[in-house]
């Protein structure tokens, strides 16, 4: 994984190491079991499954601060009382697991909406079995929502110079935050607004290309989150603008993006009611402009991705501009709020590999390789570097395998 897709995550606020997916040998699956066991109890407040894990006499170093201090197990045992409030947001994952002479290393990441917890467990055979003899424990506090929002803006909401794209496609975004303007004599259509406080650099790119931001008729949402449609009330109240979105994310739009099944209330915005809720392979039109719907939920219920053609130099380009199929940080194993987000987003990715793209665009420019592929388009229009009718297979070909390593990590299905 890239430098760049591992700044993706930044808003997810942890990457996804992953194991292979290979099937393992040995005593691997007897000690993964064990883990298990350790990760059950700490999801379901079950002591006895804590207890279960651990070898008698085993220790327990947790650091606290900058001194550690020894536990023991029945300490661990006696903290486990119930499921958390937040347990549908708290994700588990196995970064490493090795076996040598008997001696099992594991290292676990537990990831809470407030904190991360990193443990190096090491287990023994006792009596025939694997068990914890010693599990030493680091718990650092993450930076509180309202840090991390300011966070992704300094890094992702760099001034970029707006530029044409293709045809009537054009730029208008920031440096990682996606803005996309397609011109017509009817008026614009524009896919995504960024941020509230990202408008300003929005219309001043517009009109830095001569357009003006008056004159766009209707905005397409990608994704219900604040980085995507924040700006979408202060845009309609000034423009009149009709605003389209799924019918999954138009009802998160309206809880002004509360609710989100990964973030919870951490990322609000002005809440605003789309103008029109957009069904599955369904076409918005304006002028000489049509767009169409792929709904490719996973990143959030209803993302949506939108396809259309737009010709330049007497050919046409099949464009793509992809919602966002990245899952990997969130919870995708018993998870209670939404059961089905590995699934959705496995489906997602089968689903774009139905479309046809000259030219992949996406919600993030991280995604496309936007100020790179901007550099060399300045020097050079022939070739235009934008278009590259193979991106879009090994971008769904990297998502896939992160779907993949981070559901062979995170945490085992459980019987209900």
């Amino acid at each position: 994984m890239t430098i760049r897709r591992r700044a993706a995550v930044m808003l997810l606020m942890l990457g996804c190491p992953g194991l292979a997916a290979a099937a393992p040998a040995g005593p691997e699956p007897e000690v993964r079991e064990v883990v298990e066991r350790y990760f059950r109890a700490d999801a379901l407040g079950s002591a006895d499954d804590l207890r279960s894990a651990f070898a008698p006499g085993a220790t327990v170093l947790e650091k606290r601060g900058a001194k550690w201090v020894r536990l023991t197990p029945e300490v661990l045992a006696a903290r486990s009382t119930a499921v958390a409030a937040d347990e549908s947001r708290s994700v588990r994952r196995v970064e490493s697991l090795r076996e040598d002479a008997g001696v099992a290393s594991v290292v676990v990441a537990v990831e809470s909406p407030t904190e991360q917890r990193r443990d190096q467990l090491t287990l023994r055979r006792v009596d025939g079995a694997w068990r914890i003899v010693k599990d030493r424990r680091e718990t650092t506090p993450k930076p509180p929502p309202a840090a991390q929002m300011r966070e992704i803006r300094t890094e992702w909401m760099k001034p970029v110079s707006p530029f044409r794209l293709l045809g009537n496609a054009h730029y208008v975004g920031a440096s990682e935050v996606s803005a996309f303007l397609l011109t017509t004599p009817a008026g614009h259509v524009l896919l995504d607004s960024g941020p509230v406080e990202m408008l300003p650099m929005l219309e001043r790119n517009v009109q830095a290309l001569g357009f003006r931001l008056a004159d766009v008729k209707v905005i397409l949402n990608s994704q219900a989150h604040f980085d995507h449609c924040g700006g979408f009330a202060e845009l309609r109240r000034r423009t009149g603008a009709r605003i389209v979105a799924s019918e999954a994310d138009a009802a998160q739009m309206e809880r002004g993006g509360k609710g989100d099944f990964a973030y919870g209330d951490d990322y609000p915005y002005e809440p605003v009611a789309p103008d029109q809720r957009i069904r599955d392979g369904e076409q918005v039109q304006l002028g000489d402009v049509t767009l169409t719907a792929t709904l490719t939920p996973g990143h959030t219920r209803g993302c949506t991705t939108w396809s259309t053609r737009i010709e330049e130099g007497g050919r046409t380009y099949d464009v793509v501009f992809i919602c966002g199929l990245t899952v990997s940080p969130f919870k995708l194993t018993n998870n209670p709020v939404y059961p089905a987000v590995a699934e959705d987003a496995r489906r997602s990715i089968a689903r774009l590999r139905s479309l046809r793209a000259d030219v992949m665009l996406g919600a993030h420019g991280f995604w496309f390789d936007l100020t790179g592929k901007a550099a060399r388009l300045a020097r050079s229009r022939a070739p235009n570097p934008f278009v590259d009718p193979g991106e879009l297979t090994r971008h769904l070909d990297e998502m896939t395998l992160d779907l993949d390593q981070a559901l062979a990590a995170q945490e085992r299905p459980r019987a209900p």
